[in-house]
């Protein structure tokens, strides 16, 4: 009951937000809340090495309205990052303090400016129903050159649905690590520096 009532205050919120939605909408961020808004400790999950799936490809456009194809990266290491949006722009802690992590190996591994010459590709994907959550303030105050989805943006989750067999049981906010075959070979939710440093290192 506890989890019901929350997931219809977040749908409450969202209503407040200015968002409608139609019955399919109301099912598609249901689904994405039971992947995105779970609670607990942080974990480390890796794919077992016969277990290999090609990473689902992600085609949108960033919150700077410019097109965006994940499989154009195809050969380089790739972390994708998932996590929620509240309304009024509220992120949770742990999701700031990735931010920072992700900022500072961004600044190793990324070229903002060239991103084809790129070490790492960065891509943040959200889900923001709310009218009054300004990703690119967002953005801007957690210093994020990378490139920012908002899968609600389109109202199809499609994103997330996507990916919703790596995210199942992965707290809120949650990474996937894709090699360069473009093959999903580690999961993870907040972890410290040194475990997110080697969790890179796999991938390079």
């Amino acid at each position: 009951m506890t989890e019901q009532k929350t997931m219809k205050e977040k749908m409450e919120e969202a209503k407040k937000g200015g968002v409608k939605m139609n019955k399919k909408n109301l099912t598609l961020t249901l689904l994405a809340f039971m992947f995105l808004i779970l609670t607990g400790c942080s974990t480390n999950a890796k794919n077992s090495q016969n277990n290999k799936e090609i990473a689902p490809d992600i085609i949108a456009k960033n919150i700077y309205n410019k097109d965006f194809k994940l499989s154009k990266f195809k050969g380089k290491p790739i972390v994708l990052q998932f996590m929620r949006t509240y309304c009024g722009g509220r992120l949770r802690d742990e999701t700031i303090k990735q931010f920072k992590q992700l900022s500072n190996f961004s600044s190793k591994y990324y070229d903002e400016k060239n991103v084809k010459k790129s070490k790492i590709i960065f891509v943040t994907v959200t889900m923001s129903t709310c009218a009054t959550s300004d990703l690119k303030k967002i953005a801007e105050s957690n210093g994020i050159k990378w490139t920012f989805i908002n899968d609600y943006s389109d109202y199809n989750l499609d994103i997330i649905q996507a990916y919703s067999k790596h995210l199942k049981n992965l707290p809120d906010p949650a990474l996937i690590f894709i090699n360069k075959k473009f093959e999903v070979i580690n999961k993870s939710s907040f972890c410290n520096d040194k475990k997110l440093k080697g969790l890179i290192k796999e991938i390079l």
